[in-house]
C-alpha cells in the first residue's frame, strides 16, 4: 500500500472535508426546544426544603426587543406573576438591553421613541412589590456613556430611586445589600469591553479608574461578603451555549444570515469562523469579552457562595462549570437556540424567566419557568448552593491542646531546611533554620483571648491567609499565620485567569516557594512596633501564639489552626482608645484617602509622617510597601482632615536573598525590587519600587532638607539601646546570630541614610507629577532664572483664589513636570521669559479647561479632541496634543515613569542549524506615553553550531500619543556563514542528502536589511503595518554546493552584494482562548508587497503571502482539538531571485521534509492536527496536563516551465506537556518519503 500520494489531490477529497466540516457544524445540536443535561431530570431531588425563603430573586434581560404579539402577551403575564408572587423581599433584576439604542437627551427627536419602549419596563415595577434593579446591557451602550447617564437620570426620575440603574455614575461596580443572607454585587460588564477611549467623561465620578483596579474591588467585595449569597449580577455571561458561545442549530447553519436562502456548508464556515475567530466582540472568544470572563470566572472559582446571573443570550440556561454557577436569563425577546452540552446543563429557547430562593440556611434554589398557552409551566430547578455557609459552623473539637498555658512549635517542619551544601550554594542560606527551629508560644484560646473572638471572615494579601476575628465590642482583629501560602501567591499574584489553588500542593514548585519565603525573617513584625514607638510612629501591635483547631473556627478549621498566628487590631474604625493608632475613630484604605485627596483641598495628608514611616522602610529595607500596606488614621484639625499613615504588612524587613543562582535571577525586571538586606543601601529606585508611586502622589511638597532632618531625627532615637530592646522581643530560641548580624546591617545603614536618602529624592524629583482635585483651579507655572520653574495650585472659588500649593524646582534636578487638572474647569497658566530647561506637560482632563501660555518653550498641552477648550500659546515650541485617549487625559497615581531592562540567554535546535545559542535583550521605555508604552527595544541574535552563522535581529516600537498607530524599524543581519537550503526551483526536486551530504544544499548567505514602518495595534486582536524596506544579500560562492554545480545554475549576480527597495503592508488578526494551548482559535496573516532591485530596475515583482489558522474542539469535554492551517504564496511574476521564491517544507508546514525543501512561483501547504488532551499530573514539579497528536501535511509549489501533478505529504504524531496553560512543549516525529524528522519546540505553531 503506497502511503504517499504521487498524484494530485482530488477535488473529491476536498469536498469530503468540507463535507465533514459541516457535518462537524450540525452536530452542535443548539435547539429552542429545552434540553437537560443532567441525569436526574428536570427537577433535582431537595434537601432541606422546609428552610424559610428570604428573599427572591426574579431574573430577566433583552426586554427592548419585546415588540410581536406574543412577546407582549408574555410580558403580560409576567406582570401578574410578580403581582401575584412577589413581596417586599423581592428583587427584580432587568439583565441588560433595556433600550434598544441607548436613552437620548431630552432634545433629540428619539427621546419620545425610547420612553415609550421603556414603558412596559416600568410597568413591571409597579407589578413588583419589592425592589427594581437595571443594569446595563450591549443595546444600553449604543448610545454611549451619555446615553447612560440619560437612562439613569430619566429611571431616577420616574422611580424615585437612585439605585434604579446600576452601577450609579456609570462605574463598574456596585453592591446592593439585601439582608443578612444574600448581597447583589452589579458589574457593568459592557463598561469593560467598552473602548475608553469612544467615552471622554468615562469613569469622571468613579473611584475606579482602570480595569485591574476593578478586578479587585470584585474580588474585595466577594471577599468582604462570604458568608452571604453573592448574586453577581451581569449582562455577560462567562458561560454560555447559546450563540454567544458557539453553539448554533442546524438553521443556524443552514440560513447563517436568516432569510430564506439556504447556504450549506458557507453556513457553517461561517459559524465556526465566528466562534474561532472571536471577530464580534460581543462572543465570548473575542478578545475584550474573554479577557473579562476568564478574571471573573477565576474569581468565583475561589468562593463557594457565588452565583453569576447574566442576560445577552435570547434564551435560558444553567451552567455548572468548575464550581462556577452561571444563570443566563435573557428569555423575553428575539428567541435564539442553546444546548445542554454536559451533565448539570440546562437550556431552553422559550419565553420565560428564571427565579432565584435564598433560604435561611443559605441554601440558593433556581428554577426555570417558560411561557406557554397565557401561563407558565415549570421547565428546570435545582439547588445551586446547598447550605455552604452550615454544616461545619458548630462542629465540635475537644482539643486537649486548649488546656495547656503553651506549645513547642516551628513555623516549618525541621525536614522542609534542611538542604544540601549545593543547594544552599545556589539558591542562598536565608533564614532558613530560623523557620525550623521550635519556639515556645502562648496556646490562644479564641473563646477567651481578649474577651473572646468570633471568626467572622478569611482573606490575606498576594502570600499570607488571614482570617478576620471580632470581639464583643465589635473591635476587629486579624489572625495571620506566620507560615505564608503557595496557592495563595499563585492564585492571586501569578495566574489571575486561571484557577489554580491548590494545583500546586505536593509539588517541587511549592517546595521551592516555600524555601523562598525563608528569605523573610518570620518573627519581624514582633520587633517594629518597638522601633516605630521611638519614633513616634503609628503601628499595630502584633502578638505570636500558637492556635490549635478549635470549634469556634467553625469551618474555618479547614484551612485554619495547629499552626503559629501573628494576632494583632485590624486599623479600622473602634479603636478611639489605642495609642498606637492615635487615638481616632476612623481608619481608612489608601484607595479612600486617593478619592479623598482628589475630592477637595481640605484633605491632607501628613507628608512629614508619611515620610519618615518611608525612611524606616528603607532603613529596615522593607521592599514591599504598595498602596495597600497602609492604612490612614483621620484627624480633624480646624477645616482641614488629615491623614496620618498606620503601615500594616512589614514581612520584607531585613530580607536575606542571598545565593549564586537567586542572586543572578532577582537581577530579572520583575523580582529586581527584592533586594538583600545588606549594610549598602541598593539603587534607590528598585528598593523603593512598589513605594515610589505613592512616594511621588503624596509627598510632592516636601524638600531635601526636609528629608534629612527626619532622617537626623529617626537616626537619633533608633541608637544601639532601641535596638537591643526591640529585638529582645523575639522568640528566645531564635536569638542567634542572625540577629546580631541583622543588627550590625541596621546599624551600617543607620550610618549611611543621609547620603541614600538624597538619591532617592533625586529620583523623585527627575520627573515630578502634579495633580489637582475635582474642582476648579488654578495652575500658575512661572519660568525662572536659570531654567528653574516655580509652580503655585490655587482653589477657584466664588470669594478669590486661595493658595493650596506652591513649589520651586530646580532644572539640574527635574527634567519634566506633569500637571493633571483633574475633573472641573480648570486654568493653566504658564509665563515667565527665561529660558525653560524643564519640559512641562500640561493635561486638562474632564471638563472645558483653559490653557495660557505666553512662554510656549518646552510646554505641550493635552487634552480631550472634543472639549471645546481655550489654548493660547505664544511662541512656535509649544504643542497641543488634542486626543481622547484614555490614558493620556486621566490621572493614575500609579502610572510613573519607569525604565525596565532585560537580558537573557536563548537557546534553540532544528535539525538544520543544530543547537543554537544566543540572547534576547529587551528595553522598555515608559515615559509620560505608557499605553502601552514611549518605546520598545527588542534585539536578539544567535549563533549556529552546524553552520558556523551568526543572525542578528532588532525591531522597535515608538507609539503615537493620539491614537493606536505607532512607528516601527526593523533591521536584520547575518554572517557570510549563516546558511539556508536550496535543492533548486520547482515541485519535483531531487533529495540528494543520502548522496552528496547534509552540507550539499546548503546555501551561505551574507544580508542586512532595514525596514521603517507605521503599524496599527487594534484592541481586539487586530494589526496593520505597512513599511518601507531595504535588502542588501550576498550569496558566498562555494565549490561542491548544489547552487554552483545545478546546470540550470542562479544568475551569477547573486554572488555580489545585491541590493534591493520595496514596499510591504501586512495585516494580521489572531484570537485564541488560552494563546498556549488554545481549544478554540483563529490566527490570520497576508504580506503584500513589492520589491525591486536598486541596480537592475526591471528586476521588480509584487509577491502576496497568506496564512490562517484555524482551532476547534470537536467533544463536548472540549479534550479533543482540530487544529489547521492554511499556507499560500505567490510572485506574480518571475523577476526574482531564488531566496525571494516561495518555499516549502520544515516545522511550520511540510513537518517531514527539510526546511526550504521545494522552491518556485507559487506554493500551498495545508497542516492539520488532531489533538488530544490525556489529562493532568504534576510530575512532582508542576501542574501539567499532557497529551497526545498525530498530524498530517500536504502541499506543492508551481514553477513556471515545469508540468508536475504531485502533492507531497508528510504524517507523524507526538506528545505535548502544557504548564498550568502558560506554556506548552511539544515533541514530534513526521515522515515523508525523504525520511523523517524530529521536531520539537515552544507552542504548536499554529
Amino acid at each position: 500500500m503506497k502511503i504517499f500520494s504521487e498524484t494530485p489531490l482530488k477535488l473529491s477529497k476536498i469536498a469530503v472535508v468540507l463535507s465533514l466540516t459541516s457535518l462537524v457544524g450540525l452536530v452542535s445540536c443548539a435547539t429552542l426546544e429545552p434540553q437537560y443535561g443532567t441525569k436526574s431530570g428536570a427537577f433535582s431531588q431537595e434537601r432541606n426544603s422546609n428552610q424559610k425563603i428570604v428573599h427572591t430573586y426574579y431574573l430577566v434581560g433583552n426586554l427592548s426587543q419585546a415588540n410581536n404579539t406574543e412577546e407582549q402577551e408574555h410580558l403580560e403575564a409576567f406582570k401578574q406573576m410578580l403581582s401575584q408572587e412577589s413581596d417586599k423581599n423581592s428583587t427584580l433584576v432587568l439583565l441588560g438591553n433595556n433600550t434598544k439604542k441607548g436613552m437620548p437627551g431630552t432634545s433629540s427627536k428619539k427621546r419620545k421613541k425610547a420612553e415609550d419602549g421603556l414603558a412596559s419596563h416600568l410597568g413591571l415595577l409597579e407589578s413588583n412589590k419589592g425592589t427594581t434593579v437595571f443594569i446595563n446591557g450591549e443595546s444600553d451602550w449604543q448610545g454611549s456613556y451619555e446615553g447612560i447617564k440619560n437612562l439613569d437620570k430619566y429611571l431616577v426620575e420616574r422611580t424615585g430611586n437612585k439605585k434604579a440603574l446600576l452601577p450609579r455614575k456609570v462605574c463598574g461596580l456596585e453592591r446592593l445589600k439585601i439582608n443578612d443572607e444574600t448581597v447583589l454585587i452589579v458589574i457593568d460588564s459592557q463598561w469593560y469591553i467598552e473602548n475608553w477611549d469612544n467615552h471622554p467623561n468615562i469613569n469622571e465620578d468613579c473611584d475606579i479608574k482602570t480595569r485591574e483596579d476593578f478586578f479587585e474591588e470584585v474580588r474585595g467585595e466577594i471577599n468582604k461578603n462570604q458568608n452571604k449569597v453573592v448574586v453577581l449580577a451581569m449582562y455577560h455571561p462567562v458561560y454560555s451555549n447559546g450563540n454567544h458561545g458557539g453553539k448554533f442549530s442546524v438553521q443556524d447553519h443552514l440560513f447563517p444570515l436568516g432569510g430564506s436562502v439556504p447556504l450549506p456548508v458557507i453556513g457553517s464556515i461561517y459559524n465556526y469562523t465566528r466562534q474561532m475567530s472571536g471577530i464580534n466582540p460581543q462572543d465570548l472568544q473575542s478578545k475584550k469579552y474573554n479577557e473579562l470572563n476568564k478574571r471573573i470566572r477565576t474569581i468565583a472559582q475561589m468562593y463557594t457562595n457565588v452565583v453569576i446571573a447574566s442576560g445577552h443570550e435570547h434564551n435560558l440556561q444553567y451552567i455548572d462549570r468548575g464550581g462556577v454557577k452561571q444563570i443566563i436569563s435573557g428569555a423575553m425577546s428575539n428567541l435564539t437556540p442553546a444546548r445542554a452540552v454536559v451533565e448539570g446543563d440546562f437550556s431552553a429557547g422559550v419565553f420565560g424567566y428564571s427565579k432565584l430562593e435564598i433560604r435561611d440556611d443559605k441554601s440558593a434554589k433556581l428554577s426555570f419557568y417558560g411561557y406557554q398557552d397565557g401561563g407558565y409551566t415549570a421547565l428546570y430547578s435545582t439547588v445551586m448552593l446547598d447550605n455552604f455557609g452550615g454544616g461545619k459552623e458548630n462542629r465540635n473539637i475537644d482539643n486537649k491542646e486548649l488546656e495547656q498555658q503553651t506549645a513547642q512549635a516551628s513555623v516549618y517542619p525541621k525536614q522542609w531546611t534542611e538542604k544540601s551544601k549545593f543547594y544552599r550554594f545556589l539558591w542562598g542560606e536565608h533564614y532558613r533554620n530560623v523557620y525550623g527551629t521550635p519556639i515556645t508560644a502562648s496556646i490562644a484560646d479564641l473563646t477567651t483571648l481578649k474577651g473572646g473572638l468570633t471568626p467572622t471572615i478569611s482573606g490575606g494579601g498576594n502570600q499570607s491567609m488571614s482570617l478576620r476575628l471580632v470581639d464583643k465590642e465589635g473591635k476587629e482583629y486579624v489572625m495571620r499565620g506566620v507560615r505564608k501560602s503557595v496557592s495563595r501567591f499563585a492564585q492571586t499574584a501569578v495566574f489571575k485567569d486561571h484557577y489554580v489553588m491548590n494545583a500546586f500542593d505536593n509539588t517541587w514548585t511549592e517546595r521551592f516557594i516555600y524555601d523562598f519565603y525563608t528569605t523573610s525573617h518570620p518573627y519581624t513584625p514582633f520587633i517594629l512596633d518597638g522601633l516605630a514607638d521611638r519614633i513616634g510612629m503609628y503601628h499595630t501591635n502584633p502578638e505570636l501564639y500558637y492556635v490549635p483547631k478549635q470549634s469556634v473556627l467553625g469551618r474555618f478549621n479547614d484551612n485554619y489552626g495547629d499552626e503559629l498566628y501573628m494576632i494583632e487590631e485590624r486599623p479600622s474604625s473602634g479603636y478611639e482608645d489605642e495609642v498606637s493608632f492615635g487615638n481616632v475613630s476612623n481608619i481608612i484604605s489608601t484607595t479612600d484617602v486617593i478619592a479623598k485627596l482628589r475630592k477637595d483641598e481640605k484633605y491632607e495628608v501628613d507628608q512629614t509622617a508619611y515620610m519618615r514611616a518611608r525612611i524606616f522602610d528603607m532603613l529596615i529595607g522593607d521592599w514591599d510597601r504598595h498602596g495597600d500596606q497602609w492604612r490612614w488614621s483621620e484627624f480633624t484639625e480646624g477645616d482641614k482632615v488629615i491623614y496620618r499613615p498606620v503601615p500594616r504588612d512589614r514581612d520584607q524587613a531585613f530580607a536575606k536573598i542571598d545565593g549564586a543562582l537567586l542572586s543572578l535571577i532577582k537581577k530579572l525586571p520583575p523580582l529586581r525590587h527584592m533586594q538583600n538586606y545588606t549594610e549598602d543601601f541598593a539603587n534607590p529606585r528598585w528598593i523603593n519600587k512598589t513605594a515610589f508611586p505613592l512616594d511621588q502622589y503624596l509627598l510632592k511638597s516636601t524638600s531635601l532638607e526636609d528629608w534629612l532632618r527626619e532622617a537626623k531625627d529617626i537616626v537619633e532615637k533608633l541608637d544601639d539601646e532601641a535596638l537591643d530592646e526591640a529585638f529582645s522581643k523575639l522568640p528566645q530560641e531564635v536569638q542567634t546570630k542572625e540577629v546580631e548580624e541583622i543588627k550590625k546591617i541596621f546599624k551600617a545603614r543607620r550610618s549611611k541614610i543621609d547620603a541614600f536618602l538624597p538619591k532617592y529624592y533625586k529620583q523623585l524629583r527627575e520627573y515630578v507629577i502634579l495633580s489637582g482635585t475635582d474642582k476648579k483651579e488654578v495652575f500658575d507655572i512661572e519660568r525662572l532664572a536659570e531654567g528653574n520653574v516655580r509652580v503655585k495650585q490655587y482653589r477657584a472659588k466664588k470669594t478669590g483664589e486661595e493658595l493650596v500649593f506652591d513649589k520651586v524646582y530646580n532644572a539640574i534636578e527635574t527634567k519634566e513636570i506633569w500637571v493633571y487638572g483633574l475633573n472641573d474647569e480648570d486654568t493653566f497658566k504658564v509665563s515667565g521669559d527665561e529660558k525653560a530647561k524643564i519640559k512641562i506637560r500640561l493635561i486638562g482632563g474632564k471638563n472645558q479647561d483653559t490653557f495660557l501660555v505666553d512662554n510656549a518653550s518646552k510646554v505641550i498641552v493635552y487634552d480631550y479632541a472634543d472639549k471645546k477648550n481655550e489654548v493660547k500659546m505664544e511662541g512656535s515650541n509649544g504643542r497641543t496634543v488634542l486626543t481622547n485617549k484614555y490614558d493620556i487625559n486621566n490621572f493614575n497615581y500609579e502610572r510613573v515613569p519607569l525604565n525596565l531592562n532585560m537580558l537573557l540567554p536563548n537557546i534553540g535546535f532544528n535539525p538544520e542549524d543544530g543547537v543554537k545559542i544566543g540572547f534576547l535583550y529587551s528595553s522598555t521605555r515608559s515615559k509620560f506615553i505608557q499605553d502601552p508604552y514611549t518605546a520598545k527595544h527588542v534585539l536578539k541574535g544567535f549563533y549556529s553550531f552546524n553552520t558556523k552563522g551568526l543572525e542578528a535581529e532588532y525591531k522597535g516600537y515608538f507609539p503615537n500619543a493620539t491614537n493606536d498607530w505607532m512607528f516601527t524599524i526593523g533591521g536584520r543581519a547575518t554572517s557570510p556563514n549563516f546558511a539556508v537550503n536550496y535543492y533548486g526551483l520547482g515541485n519535483e526536486t531531487y533529495y540528494f542528502d543520502k548522496e552528496k551530504g547534509k552540507d550539499y544544499k546548503r546555501v551561505r548567505i551574507e544580508s542586512y536589511s532595514v525596514s521603517p514602518g507605521y503599524r496599527y495595534e487594534g484592541k481586539q486582536g487586530a494589526s496593520f503595518e505597512a513599511n518601507l524596506e531595504y535588502d542588501a544579500l550576498k550569496v558566498k560562492h562555494q565549490t561542491d554546493r548544489y547552487i554552483t554545480d545545478d546546470v540550470n545554475g542562479v544568475d551569477a549576480k547573486v554572488f555580489d552584494f545585491q541590493q534591493y527597495g520595496g514596499l510591504k503592508v501586512e495585516y494580521n488578526y489572531e484570537q485564541y482562548n488560552y494563546p498556549a494551548n488554545p481549544t478554540v482559535g483563529f490566527g490570520f496573516n497576508s504580506k503584500l508587497g513589492w520589491r525591486m532591485n536598486l541596480e537592475e530596475t526591471k528586476q521588480n515583482f509584487a509577491y502576496l503571502d497568506l496564512k490562517a489558522s484555524f482551532l476547534h474542539y470537536i467533544d463536548r469535554g472540549e479534550r479533543l482539538v482540530l487544529a489547521t492551517n492554511f499556507t499560500y504564496q505567490t510572485r506574480f511574476n518571475e523577476n526574482y531571485d531564488f531566496y525571494h521564491a516561495a518555499t516549502i517544507g520544515g516545522n511550520a508546514n511540510l513537518r517531514g521534509f527539510r526546511p526550504e525543501r521545494f522552491t518556485g512561483k507559487t506554493s500551498f501547504v495545508q497542516t492539520t492536527d488532531l489533538r488530544f488532551n490525556a489529562g493532568q499530573f504534576t510530575a512532582g514539579f508542576l501542574p501539567m496536563s499532557y497529551g497526545f497528536y498525530g498530524g498530517f501535511d500536504y502541499g506543492r509549489v508551481w514553477q513556471p516551465g515545469e508540468s508536475s501533478t504531485k502533492w507531497h505529504n508528510s504524517y507523524g504524531a507526538g506528545l505535548w506537556i502544557s504548564a498550568v496553560e502558560q506554556a506548552t512543549l511539544h515533541c514530534s516525529f513526521f515522515n515523508s518519503v525523504d525520511g523523517g524528522r524530529f521536531v520539537f519546540g515552544l507552542g504548536f505553531g499554529f
